[in-house]
């Protein structure tokens, strides 16, 4: 069963993605690109200017340039 699913909200598609960079979960490479993905259209669209959502050691920041990005330490 995949663990992404295209309904998931922000926050929930942002800690699976936590999740799988931190070893709590495995998903395919598949699902982690297409949830990183959703990710940034989300961002652009949900995030104002110079904000940033962040679980744990990922960040999705929506720069005041408008760019998406997603960080991992």
């Amino acid at each position: 069963m995949s663990a992404f699913h295209p309904d998931m909200t922000t926050k929930e598609l942002l800690k699976l993605v936590a999740d799988n960079h931190n070893g709590k979960i495995t998903i395919s490479e598949e699902e982690k690109e297409k949830a990183i993905a959703l990710l940034k259209i989300r961002a652009e669209s949900e995030l104002d200017y110079g904000e940033e959502i962040k679980v744990d050691k990922v960040r999705l920041i929506r720069r005041v340039t408008g760019a998406v990005g997603l960080y991992f330490k």
